[in-house]
Order: C-alpha cells, then structure tokens, then sequence
C-alpha cells in the first residue's frame, strides 16, 4: 500500500474536528453553569474614604457601611487610584449612594454586587471586606426566660 502523504500529518478532515471540538467544548462549560445569585440584601447607612500611605503619598478608596437583618458591613471599594490620590467610586454607571438597598453575595472576604456598566453591559463589582459585626438590636438565637405565671390569688382554704 502506497501512501501519498508524509508519515507524521493528518488528514484535513481530523484536524478540522479537532478544531471543531476545541470550539464547542468551552460552551458546553460555560452553558452548564449556574447563574451568579444574589442572596443577601442591605441598605447603605454611611460612606466614607479610607486611607494608606504609599511613598510618604496618601491615598484614599471609598468606603461603604451597609447594614442586614442580622450583620452590619464595612465595604471597601476596590478602585484604586491611578492617577492622583482618589480611588473611583463603586456601583458602575450609577455609583452607590447612602440610601441605596444593594443584592450581594459573600464569597471568602469578598462581596459582589451586580452591576451595569456605562455601556449598559451586565458585570458584577468586588468590594473588600473590612470588618463585620454583628447588629445589636438584632434578636438573640436563645429565647428570653419568660416569667411564670402566677395565680393573683394566694392559695387559702376553699
């Protein structure tokens, strides 16, 4: 049997399936994923800035204080300043403001946020973590002693 091709190639047909395949696997992993969700809600009490120093050069990202049912969060903004000394603020084309009821998600010490883009294009925004606390007017997981209940007359003969 006689070979008309080099020993070593492959026939254009195989490499094309090849090619194929390598196309069509990444969407089938990208499509099998679950949707980002969102399952914690705050509301934004307080903004502030927060500061580190740099080569004797002070720089500032923004900070937010959001509060749950049950945790209160301090937020840091994850820009950082290119140029000057004040990071941009988070929240895409409309930045978050005090007031602003946000949908999160905790992943490690990190949350994300959905937003929009100037573009109008869906992303998400990561913000630090810098501290969480617990609220105190939130309810305790153990019920609270209840007095008995007492009789309002004292026992005596019938």
């Amino acid at each position: 049997m006689l070979r008309d091709r080099p020993f070593g190639t492959l026939p254009k047909g195989l490499i094309a399936l090849f090619v194929l395949a390598l196309g069509i696997l990444p969407g089938i992993a990208f499509a099998s994923k679950e949707p980002k969700t969102y399952p914690e809600e705050g509301k934004i009490v307080a903004t502030g800035l927060n500061e580190w120093v740099i080569n004797r050069q002070h720089q500032y990202s923004h900070t937010y204080t959001v509060v749950t049912k049950t945790k209160s969060y301090m937020l840091e903004c994850g820009h950082r300043p290119v140029f000057g000394s004040m990071g941009e603020e988070c929240g895409g084309s409309k930045k978050l403001q005090i007031g602003d009821v946000i949908h999160f998600r905790i992943d490690k010490n990190q949350v994300y946020i959905p937003i929009t883009k100037i573009d109008n294009s869906a992303a998400e925004e990561k913000l630090h973590i810098l501290s969480t606390a617990l609220r105190p007017d939130t309810p305790t997981e153990t019920p609270q002693a209840s007095p008995e209940k007492t009789d309002p007359k004292p026992p005596g003969p019938s």
